[in-house]
């Protein structure tokens, strides 16, 4: 008989269990005797740290709390301030890999519940064991109690052990930069007390590592962002000319040739790959309606989705970023879902998760960007289990049997 988890014991949990959630095979896990680290610090084994694909494996020592919090701008792309960040693991006890990252804005009290839930569930269908979540909230002036968002860290433990995850600690930070504080909630089974400030990100050896890898940390959610806005003025004149359908003269003293408009759409992307590998990349007016045209047909879609699962996918997400910036909205749709596959294939959830919304922005009904994400969320709709095609591994098996099965049409 499959028996339900019960409910957390402590005080601020609620005592009713919401209708609707899914039975778990056994109940929730015992009270935690401590965070898997001592206070003092003591180095714990080597933590894994490999690309989505799960090759370049590279093992990461991190001594204990304070060096995981330092390590979550990798994780995640950029520093974040009022999040809650839940950092999955997979494997052994202290030895395993750390998988799906995610990340949240901090709700308000009355959408503490389903953030939380939601965030679990994207983490669930990573097939993560165990996680550590973190809340970071430190704005100057606030209340201590309303600052640490205790509510936040209940629910989120909650939640976890509904889905059957074992919450190995629940983390305060005032941030994540050298010098911001940190703590562990006292929660039941996890009085510790323990406390102190995060060391230098840029000197912690998942840095090092992520640099080796060509990843960039950057200040903040915005700064992600950012990498998708183009020239307003350069969208408002493409609109034109792509509602017209016109291409202009390109100047003789630019030395460019003229645009191919009879050129096919695998040799437009094998020249713009070229390009961008070359560093060579130049997105003007003809190219960008050439690139508005082509996407326009489904066998160009397919074959530019085919080359993001391929050895040319660091080109790819290049190509994408430049038209995403370039393209005018709704064209933009199409290169910013690519773009979004090619950063959660390479485990960049921030920027895939800001690649989405644009897409869904300009189209609600992309079904790429769909399927994204719903890789990213981990779940394909209310009350189905977690899929197998959620995080990077689960997408890419999932576009390679929809590009296979295209192909035998």
């Amino acid at each position: 008989m499959t028996a339900l988890p019960q409910p957390d014991p402590d005080p601020d949990s609620p005592s009713r269990i919401r209708a609707g959630r899914p039975a778990s095979t056994a109940g929730p896990p015992g009270p935690q005797a401590a965070p898997p680290w001592p206070p003092g610090g003591t180095p714990a084994d080597p933590w894994p740290w490999a690309d989505p694909d799960g090759t370049a494996v590279t093992r990461i020592r991190l001594a204990g709390p304070a060096e995981l919090i330092a390590a979550v701008p990798v994780l995640i792309g950029f520093h974040p301030e009022d999040s809650l960040i839940l950092v999955g693991m997979a494997g052994p006890e202290l030895r395993g890999r750390v998988g799906l990252t995610v990340r949240v804005d901090l709700p308000y009290a009355r959408q503490v519940r389903a953030v939380c839930d939601d965030a679990v569930s994207a983490l669930a269908g990573s097939g993560a064991a165990r996680a550590v979540a973190v809340v970071v909230r430190g704005r100057p002036g606030a209340a201590m109690q309303r600052r640490v968002r205790r509510d936040v860290a209940v629910a989120a433990r909650r939640a976890l052990r509904w889905a059957g995850i074992t919450p190995t600690a629940v983390l305060w930070a005032s941030g994540t930069r050298a010098g911001d504080r940190w703590s562990c909630y006292p929660l039941p089974g996890q009085d510790c007390r323990c406390a102190g400030t995060v060391p230098d990100p840029t000197a912690s050896p998942i840095a090092v590592a992520a640099a080796v890898r060509g990843r960039a940390v950057l200040p903040d959610r915005a700064a992600v962002r950012a990498q998708l806005d183009g020239d307003p003025a350069a969208h408002e004149r493409r609109a034109r000319l792509r509602a017209g359908a016109r291409q202009p003269d390109r100047s003789p003293a630019t030395g460019r040739p003229e645009p191919d408009a009879g050129r096919s759409g695998s040799t437009l992307l094998d020249t713009c790959l070229s390009a961008a590998a070359a560093g060579r990349l130049v997105i003007d007016d003809p190219l960008a309606l050439e690139f508005c045209a082509a996407f326009d047909d489904p066998d160009f879609r397919d074959e530019a989705l085919r080359v993001c699962l391929g050895s040319q996918a660091p080109h790819a997400e290049q190509l994408w970023a430049a038209l995403t910036r370039a393209l005018p909205a709704p064209d933009r749709a199409g290169p910013s879902a690519l773009l979004a596959v090619c950063a959660l294939l390479r485990g960049d959830g921030a920027l895939a998760t800001l690649a989405v919304e644009r897409a869904l922005g300009d189209r609600p009904d992309h079904v790429l960007a769909a399927v994204v994400c719903s890789s990213l969320r981990g779940v394909l709709a209310p009350g189905t289990a977690p899929a197998s095609y959620a995080g990077p591994a689960g997408l890419r098996r999932l576009l390679t049997a929809l590009l296979e099965r295209g192909a035998d049409r």
